[in-house]
């Protein structure tokens, strides 16, 4: 594989590990790791149950984002693409916090960079697990 396109099936393939990734990732994060803080953070901003069509798009959209923009054209290394993931990651979720607790009561300090910093480290580990799972593979 010499071209610097991606053949779709790869595409296709690295998004699966993302999505299967990310979505592990935030299950073990939200539901049992940070729970209670983010309970004791937003408060009576959040919701009594997951809106299931909201949290869906975003699980389905986001590893598009880090597919489109971490792993093509095709990545060099495995560090490149961290780099890019955790970039991408800082740029999206920093963009919804800072925006949060721009706008936001009660939206806090502690709640941002904990929040940014989460989906800097989990964007880094979808993207890094794609290249090596998928794309590192494909060179072979």
């Amino acid at each position: 594989m010499t071209s610097s396109r991606l053949p779709l099936a790869i595409l296709f393939a690295a998004y699966a590990v993302t999505l299967v990734v990310m979505g592990a990732l935030d299950a073990l994060w939200l539901g049992w790791l940070a729970i209670d803080f983010y309970r004791r953070e937003l408060g009576p901003l959040m919701t009594d149950s997951v809106r299931i069509v909201p949290a869906a798009l975003y699980y389905l959209l986001y590893p598009v984002a880090i597919v489109v923009l971490a792993l093509t054209p095709r990545p060099a290394t495995l560090g490149s693409v961290a780099l890019r993931s955790a970039v991408l990651g800082a740029a999206a979720f920093g963009v919804y916090d800072l925006t949060n607790l721009a706008t936001l009561r009660g939206y806090s300090v502690s709640m941002t960079i904990v929040d940014m910093l989460w989906g800097t480290f989990a964007s880094t580990l979808g993207g890094s697990a794609a290249y090596a799972f998928v794309i590192a593979r494909a060179k072979r």
